[in-house]
């Protein structure tokens, strides 16, 4: 994941930043041995903290190497004790930012990146986090000129590359992200992201057969990722593959639910198949983003009326017309669904004395 690898490129320029005496006591911890493998690594700092409990810089080591194994809980614990430790050393403060960042809690991390840069803290790959951080706040001017002066450090830094592509793409310009998107995969040939990104904006052009190198190649490292699963049934759908493409909205959703894309597709392919309560689970969760589609509201609609909610049908279509006031069909089927609802429903009591 890239939280991990952008945490490791810190590692290098860390060492530096440790006080005279933390930098003495890191002697214990074979530095040869621990390079690689986040096991070894982490066996190894485990007995030199049992040596040495309050040293810092050997903390906020353990809590990279438990970033990197996916112990997120346990790495912002040492990540905490190293800031304590080292008495708010701001690579320690780096380290609890990424910890923090790793876990989803982004708004905890800004302050934390901000000091450890009023800290004296300055590499690429701290101006790299917190222009990710902007990025996720939408401060987009913010995240450029941090991903800026991630680049005057390391004018070769994937992540810087791949960070102002995605700040390009947020804000429109596609065509200098993809720029950047390539630019990244000239330093890290094994980047996923840039790939996935690269393909998600093919696809969405309609240049299918150049997005499946990408799409592909994404694919091989990260499996179950829930953005190239829905890019795959996009390709699929257009190669006129509906059941591959249904089976990859499906596995997208299984990873993420949240994915109105996905939903509105299979919404639409299970209301022709008739399966309508199927349809209209689905559809409904793609309310928020299509509400102002014609073609969505005329199935959403349709699936009201075929599951007996008239109601919900004729408020359904008269937003139809409100959207789209051309839509003809849509004032038939209101008039319809009026005369419907109108109807007086005969009187079975009535009835059932004209049968005597």
């Amino acid at each position: 994941m890239r939280n991990f690898r952008l945490l490791l490129l810190a590692v290098a320029v860390a060492v530096g930043s440790c006080t005279e005496d933390e930098g003495d006591r890191e002697q214990m911890v074979n530095l040869q041995e621990v390079k690689d493998d986040p096991a070894v690594q982490l066996t190894n700092l485990n007995a030199a903290i049992e040596r040495s409990r309050r040293d810092g810089s050997l903390y906020a080591r353990r809590a990279v190497a438990l970033l990197r194994t996916g112990k997120l809980e346990q790495a912002l614990e040492d990540a905490e004790q190293a800031v304590q430790f080292t008495k708010n050393d701001p690579y320690a403060m780096f380290v609890k930012a990424q910890a923090l960042r790793a876990l989803g809690r982004q708004e905890e991390a800004l302050p934390l990146a901000l000091q450890a840069e009023r800290n004296a803290y300055q590499t690429s790959s701290l101006y790299v986090l917190l222009g990710e951080l902007y990025l996720q706040r939408k401060e987009y001017e913010q995240a450029r000129r941090y991903l800026q002066k991630a680049q005057e450090l390391a004018p070769t830094d994937e992540f810087a590359f791949y960070y102002k592509g995605r700040v390009q793409e947020a804000t429109g310009d596609t065509a200098n992200a993809m720029n950047n998107y390539r630019l990244a995969l000239q330093q890290s040939s094994g980047f996923m992201e840039p790939q996935r990104e690269l393909a998600a904006i093919l696809v969405s052009r309609g240049d299918y057969a150049e997005a499946k190198p990408y799409l592909f190649k994404a694919q091989r490292l990260a499996a179950k990722d829930y953005k190239l699963l829905y890019n795959q049934g996009l390709v699929y759908e257009a190669e006129q593959k509906q059941d591959s493409a249904m089976w990859a909205f499906n596995k997208a959703l299984s990873i993420n639910d949240t994915l109105s894309g996905a939903h509105y597709r299979l919404g639409f392919y299970q209301h022709k198949l008739g399966n309508n309560e199927e349809a209209l689970a689905h559809l409904l969760k793609a309310y928020s983003k299509y509400k102002n589609k014609p073609e969505y509201l005329t199935k959403l609609a349709s699936a009201y009326e075929r599951t007996g909610r008239t109601r919900d049908a004729l408020t359904t279509y008269q937003r139809l017309v409100a959207v789209e006031p051309r839509y003809t069909y849509g004032y038939q089927a209101i008039a319809r669904l009026k005369y419907r609802l109108a109807k007086p429903t005969p009187d079975s009591a009535a009835v059932r004395l004209q049968e005597y």
